[in-house]
């Protein structure tokens, strides 16, 4: 038999197509999924149910066992229990299907009808948005997404999205009615879970572990390069106005291509207004993609690029700057050296807020690539090197040779005795 708490019967209950689920360790997250894999699969016939875990092995671990001995094997077809592909057939003929989002591949091509994601948080976004996504379009299905905050992933911004009421005003003051639905909820707040257990874990954690793991709080990571951005503090609506120059920094990678578009306010302030986070692109395609955004006022845009870019490194024996060049772009500044990565993090930390408590940078609440990269490009372990392990770092990348040619940080000489 399966009890469920006030919380869990709340998420249950709602009607909204996507619902969000940020909780605390043990509040009760597997119990919610194995009710909502039940219920979808049962309410109709011939319904494709899947649950989605970081990975294969995390979806056997976690639920797989649980699953199969919450169901009446009345209602388990025949022979219905396929250990290996973790698959459970009903009489109905719906199936429940239990995947691991490791090899998104796999996860393309077919008409889901409810979907619950896992652990959210450790699984990658472009699984969500450019793979199971798109199964839903065909069926009109139902997702439940549900994790433990990992700083301000795309988990927030999904959370965020359902804080935004039933009916909210678009950009353009139009009526939107919101599919989204969500719901922080505490570890204390599920009366499973003995109080002394909360307690002994306030003891043995440090405090921004246990906000985050029993309390449900995006915290920003620990060993952050770009220590000095708050999105509660940087980012806003910050529009374009086709009055002022454009700077554009830009990073020459290929996966991604990244451009961070600003704007220079007369009052000293840098605007990021838009960004363009390209994916197995080429300097050509930018200059293309830049020039098509820019065409009236070309003569307004400045680049300032990696460096590197200066070298003969394409077929036809240009360098990416010439590719610029050839786009129309004339005025291109960069260092002829390239800048160590120490002063350019420097210098963008410098911008988010300087010693005397300015912060010059902003960011349009758009440029969703720029933000991620702020907020989770960080060093490894031990070491002031940054860590590139999960590609985030091209777009501050971008912005750091900008702000270094234009904003360096000058270290300045105290001369004198010490008595």
């Amino acid at each position: 038999m399966l009890f469920l708490h006030k919380g869990q019967k709340t998420v249950l209950s709602d009607l909204h197509r996507f619902r969000v689920i940020v909780a605390g360790r043990r509040w009760g997250k597997t119990q919610v999924s194995r009710v909502a894999l039940i219920k979808a699969a049962t309410s109709k016939k011939k319904q494709l149910v899947w649950y989605v875990a970081p990975t294969y092995s995390m979806a056997r671990g976690i639920l797989w066992d649980e699953l199969k001995n919450s169901i009446p094997r009345a209602l388990i077809k025949k022979n219905g229990i396929n250990e290996t592909r973790m698959t459970i057939r009903l009489v109905n003929g719906s199936r429940i299907e239990l995947k691991g989002a490791d090899k998104p591949d796999s996860l393309r091509g077919v008409g889901i009808h409810f979907l619950v994601i896992d652990e959210a948080q450790d699984i990658r976004k472009e699984t969500w948005f450019e793979v199971l996504r798109p199964t839903l379009s065909t069926t009109g299905g139902r997702v439940l997404f549900i994790g433990t905050p990992k700083a301000f992933n795309w988990l927030y911004d999904l959370y965020v999205e359902g804080q935004r009421g039933d009916v909210y005003l678009d950009e353009r003051g139009r009526k939107v009615v919101n599919d989204w639905k969500s719901w922080q909820f505490r570890t204390s707040m599920s009366p499973f879970i003995p109080p002394s257990e909360i307690r002994s874990a306030r003891k043995d954690l440090d405090p921004r572990t246990f906000r985050q793991e029993y309390e449900a709080s995006f915290e920003t990571m620990s060993g952050r390069v770009y220590y000095a951005f708050d999105r509660r503090v940087h980012t806003g609506d910050y529009p374009f106005n086709d009055k002022l120059p454009v700077v554009i920094g830009l990073d020459f990678n290929i996966n991604p291509m990244s451009a961070i578009i600003m704007q220079e306010q007369p009052n000293g302030e840098i605007w990021v207004v838009d960004e363009a986070i390209m994916m197995g692109s080429n300097t050509q395609e930018v200059s293309d993609e830049m020039a098509k955004r820019f065409y009236r006022n070309m003569n307004q845009v400045t680049f300032f690029p990696d460096p590197a870019g200066a070298s003969r490194n394409h077929d036809r024996g240009e360098s990416s700057i010439e590719i610029l060049r050839d786009a129309g772009f004339k005025k291109i500044l960069f260092k002829r050296k390239h800048p160590l990565v120490a002063d350019r993090v420097n210098s963008v930390n410098r911008l988010l807020l300087s010693a005397d408590g300015q912060n010059r940078l902003k960011v349009n609440r758009n440029c969703k690539g720029l933000i991620d990269s702020l907020e989770q490009t960080v060093y490894k372990e031990g070491s002031r090197d940054v860590d590139k392990s999960a590609g985030v770092e091209h777009a501050t990348d971008a912005l750091g040779y900008y702000s270094d040619f234009r904003h360096p940080v000058v270290v300045k000489r105290v001369h004198g005795a010490s008595y």
